[in-house]
């Protein structure tokens, strides 16, 4: 079964989109907008897993 285990480069590389993505969505909600703190948690856990998402499927590529 080639390919069923990801690289460390694959990864990181998640894992770094998810992160950025999330924590530019906080601080765009918390700082800029000016939102509840429950509420930039949610949008960031959301965009977050959606990032992620996007960024394993661009891997899978």
């Amino acid at each position: 079964m080639k390919g069923a285990v990801m690289s460390a480069d694959k990864i990181r590389y998640i894992v770094l989109h998810t992160l950025g993505a999330a924590v530019f969505i906080f601080v765009l909600n918390k700082l800029v907008l000016g939102t509840t703190m429950e509420s930039a948690i949610l949008w960031t856990v959301g965009f977050g897993a959606l990032a992620g998402g996007l960024a394993w499927q661009h891997t899978q590529r």
